[in-house]
């Protein structure tokens, strides 16, 4: 069925934008797996109601993702998936509000945050500053009010979900580690983290057990035991993988794991469990008065 006409002072440019827009919503929910053959260019006249040049300035945009290939005298034919340029923050932004719950990237984005997570952890044990570390506590204090909210859609009077206040504890952590390329890698967290919700029916007992997970986590971050704070990762990463049914990569004998552990903490540097902790970052939290007003406390 033709859609609607596009609104009156709408640009080509718009208009290419929402084409692109759409059949993301489409091929992200897996409507057209790597392989398949879009509609053409006619048929996506008629269904979008736009002009052709609308139309294949949507695809334009596709192709420079890498989601499609445009084959002269075939058509247009979706890209396998590694092709798919998930880093940039479109394509995650995409992936995060139309993608289905797709086993294979789920398995994917939960391999790269297996591998990176506990040592940016690490790391964030050892750079983090008093701004990141309160940056991580009102992410999971938020966490911690809307946990009750799960699988709800229901959001606070910021706007947020529990699913907000995780990405963006976790994101806090990548910047904790004040290194330009993690941090610039953190927004690829949303898609893992709302898909992981959407797709969970976990009780008000693992919820809890994920909080308690993520409370150690920062802990040991604030502790400035990087030892520690890197297990801490491996254990949310293990509830995570249970989360998402898929097989738990927390192994103790993960060679991976291993050998990035050992590269970041020198012979000698250890925080293993049981060594003197350094003194803590203390954190400044902000406190709400009798009188209204906000007021500091160490």
């Amino acid at each position: 069925m033709p859609a609607s006409p596009p609104p009156t002072g709408t640009t080509a440019r718009d208009l290419g934008n929402q084409v692109a827009e759409r059949l993301a919503v489409d091929l992200f929910a897996g409507r057209y797996p790597p392989g398949d053959l879009l509609p053409k260019e006619t048929e996506l006249c008629d269904t979008f109601g736009v002009s052709r040049p609308s139309v294949r300035s949507g695809l334009q945009i596709l192709v420079s993702l890498g989601i499609v290939r445009r084959i002269s005298g075939h058509g247009t034919v979706v890209e396998e998936y590694r092709e798919w340029n998930i880093l940039d923050p479109l394509v995650t932004r995409w992936m995060a509000q139309h993608a289905a719950p797709n086993p294979q990237f789920m398995a994917e984005i939960f391999e790269f945050r297996h591998a990176t997570e506990p040592f940016i952890s690490a790391v964030a044990a050892r750079k983090a500053t008093a701004r990141d570390l309160l940056a991580m506590e009102e992410a999971f204090q938020g966490m911690e009010r809307m946990v009750g909210a799960v699988g709800t859609g229901a959001t606070d009077d910021a706007g947020k979900s529990f699913s907000d206040y995780d990405v963006e504890f976790h994101a806090a952590i990548y910047r904790a580690t004040h290194n330009l390329v993690w941090a610039q890698l953190a927004h690829i967290l949303r898609p893992s983290i709302m898909l992981v919700v959407r797709t969970s029916n976990e009780t008000a007992e693992e919820l809890q057990d994920s909080l308690g997970r993520h409370r150690h986590l920062m802990e040991c971050i604030r502790l400035r035991r990087p030892d520690d704070a890197f297990e801490a990762a491996r254990s949310v990463m293990a509830r995570t993988a249970f989360d998402l049914h898929l097989q738990d990569a927390g192994e103790a004998d993960d060679p991976v794991l291993a050998h990035w552990k050992k590269a970041l903490l020198p012979e000698g540097q250890s925080a293993a469990p049981g060594a003197p902790a350094p003194a803590p970052v203390p954190i400044k939290r902000k406190t709400r008065a009798t009188t209204g007003k906000d007021q500091e406390e160490s």
